[in-house]
């Protein structure tokens, strides 16, 4: 044992480990959801996550080089406080249970020229609107085109970032799956761009999606494009993104979606206050729907990693559901960092 311990702390001593840490976010409290859709009603009371914002845990680590490069790895996991169950994405997850790093499973290379990774993450794209969602793309928020690219996290991905170039930072993912055989071809191919400038209060970004599906009964084609920025009054911060895409499958109508949404937080020492708009509408042909969103909530830091909080929201989740919809959700509960 004690030529073990030796062992591993001359490894350490020299730089031969990386330099590992253990980070994650939990979300749960109690909330009661009504949800219309078309003529059916339903309504569910109970404890539930991802209410604030999603809930996850992590392993990151880097090890120098030399030469001002690092090699770095990221694992990331779904947790739905609510119940325990992992590996299930998205701010909807956790009535299953399954297995793997599902956010996340990363590695690559740093140094003056930027970054390249590859594996699984959260493409550019989605984390841009992210950015600029102050209720974290979370379950009540008035944020629903977040995937709009026809992705949040994905595997199979080459991602290259810029260094920070006066503010400006730029990503690019690259998503190539080819699972042909002699019999049939099914491909995926698909990109992500996205290019930001911060200076001071100021954020600014754009970004770019595509995405092209062949092999199957209809290829289907998404293009999604976002505008986002946030700005920093000191006394309020003020936060808002445009989201809109289309959807082509064979001969079908174009599925046509657009979204905006702005909010506001505003600190007032322990108390933090959130506000958030949105309008969404779908289109296919004839069929036009369009919905007001709005959530409201309140947080109180119990300490720097640990904060109490309550919202209320109204939100459409209409190009899903293949109806008129309305969804009402309230909750509160407590959310922790560590």
């Amino acid at each position: 044992m004690k030529k073990t311990l030796i062992a591993v702390a001359a490894l350490a001593a020299t730089g031969a480990f990386a330099q590992v840490s253990v980070y994650g976010r939990l979300d749960a409290g109690y909330a009661q959801t009504k949800s219309t859709v078309g003529a059916t009603y339903t309504k569910a009371n109970g404890v539930e996550s991802h209410n604030s914002a999603s809930s996850m845990w992590g392993i990151q680590g880097t090890e120098d080089l030399g030469g001002g490069m690092k090699a770095f790895f990221k694992l990331e996991q779904d947790i739905y406080t609510a119940n325990g169950n992992t590996g299930v994405s998205g701010a909807g997850g956790g009535a299953n249970n399954s297995a793997g790093f599902n956010r996340t499973s990363l590695v690559g290379v740093s140094g003056g020229f930027g970054s390249v990774a590859f594996g699984r993450d959260y493409v550019p794209f989605f984390k841009l609107i992210g950015a600029t969602d102050i209720n974290s793309l979370s379950r009540i928020s008035t944020v629903q085109r977040s995937a709009a690219s026809g992705y949040s996290t994905t595997g199979q991905q080459i991602v290259y970032t810029t260094p920070n170039l006066s503010g400006f930072v730029g990503s690019l993912a690259v998503i190539a799956d080819d699972n042909s055989t002699n019999t049939t071809v099914t491909k995926e191919a698909a990109t992500n761009a996205t290019a930001q400038y911060m200076n001071g209060p100021l954020m600014v970004g754009v970004g770019v999606a595509s995405k092209k599906v062949t092999g199957g009964t209809v290829e289907t084609k998404t293009s999604a494009t976002v505008l986002a920025g946030s700005y920093d009054l000191g006394v309020v911060r003020l936060v808002g993104n445009y989201i809109s895409d289309k959807v082509t499958e064979g001969a079908a109508v174009d599925v046509k979606q657009t979204e905006v949404n702005i909010g506001a937080i505003m600190p007032m020492g322990k108390v933090t206050l959130r506000a958030q708009a949105g309008r969404n509408s779908w289109e296919r042909g004839a069929t036009d729907r369009s919905g007001t969103d709005v959530v409201l909530g309140a947080e109180y830091a119990l300490s720097a990693k640990t904060a109490l909080f309550a919202k209320t929201g109204t939100f459409n989740k209409n190009q899903s559901l293949g109806a008129d919809s309305k969804v009402q959700s309230t909750a509160f509960g407590v959310r922790t960092v560590f």
